[in-house]
């Protein structure tokens, strides 16, 4: 057995998408609209996340039919210290106003739970390392959070100060798509599914797999693959990417190429490792490779 848990398999199947966008709420755009940009731009699907309101299945239907991707129904949730909750057709109701509190109400409902931009709060850092424990993900890149001004690298470093302490946290990277103020294309996911999966992929099936860590998070390179097998990492990156770096505890780099792939025999003894892709100021992230319990 391999001293390391990989959240991915051989498949080369992989789905990209966004996980954070709004709707008809104030000026933003209809998903009718807003997912057939997503969709020419090679989008497979899109999260609908209002503020503290989900979408109906009949308007989901609608929207996916007409936009031509899968629509993950979802909300972001509170008034404040926002947060998503993918997967969910109706706003679960939460107790106050503690962000521990609430996170484990949306992850109790069966939601993808994700800490919202967190650089945006002056709390923002701790409302994470409280919750790191209860949420799958925390948004370490949000587009229209960069194009206001935040300094989104700040949480990468979050995110490995959490995972260096031993905490079990996803990553991603979305638009926040507000049409008024950004554009798609920003940040986004691409999800793996499996080999074997037979018919049409349904919005259960991609948010099934971010709960098992099956995808990656990027604002521009890609990952052709990701594969553990015998104690031997192998990464090939997409033809305009490069750089490829293993990252482990307090951000050290463990291995690194310029070549495009890599392939590395994985020590004993860490409590985690990850992948990063860089293409200029461009980056993709890995989920973790965690030891294994």
């Amino acid at each position: 057995m391999s001293e390391y848990h990989s959240p991915y398999t051989p498949s080369d199947h992989w789905l990209r998408g966004n996980v954070h966008a709004h709707t008809t709420c104030g000026r933003f755009m209809d998903i009718s609209e807003s997912g057939r940009m997503y969709a020419r731009l090679g989008y497979d699907f899109l999260a609908v996340t209002d503020h503290n309101k989900t979408c109906t299945p009949a308007q989901a239907g609608g929207w996916q039919q007409a936009a031509g991707l899968v629509v993950v129904p979802g909300e972001e949730n509170g008034g404040t210290d926002h947060m998503i909750e993918l997967g969910v057709h109706d706003v679960t109701p939460t107790p106050g106003d503690d962000y521990t509190q609430r996170a484990a109400a949306l992850r109790d409902a069966g939601g993808f739970v994700i800490a919202c931009h967190p650089q945006e709060y002056p709390h923002g850092d701790d409302n994470v390392r409280k919750a790191a424990d209860v949420l799958h993900a925390i948004e370490i890149y949000n587009g229209l959070r960069e194009l206001r001004g935040t300094d989104e690298t700040r949480n990468v470093a979050l995110w490995d100060e959490l995972l260096t302490q031993g905490k079990r946290l996803f990553a991603v990277a979305t638009d926040d798509f507000h049409c008024q103020y950004t554009s798609p294309g920003h940040g986004w996911v691409n999800v793996q599914t499996p080999a074997d999966h037979a018919g049409e992929v349904t919005w259960e099936t991609i948010v099934e797999q971010l709960k098992q860590g099956a995808f990656y998070a990027s604002t521009g390179p890609g990952f052709d693959k990701i594969h553990l097998s015998n104690g031997q990492l192998h990464v090939k990156v997409d033809a305009r990417t490069k750089h490829i770096r293993v990252i482990g505890p307090g951000s050290e780099t463990l291995t690194q190429t310029d070549d495009g792939e890599l392939t590395w025999s994985t020590p004993k003894g860490l409590p985690f490792f990850r992948v990063e892709a860089h293409r200029g100021i461009k980056r993709a992230w890995s989920q973790p490779f965690f030891a294994e319990k």
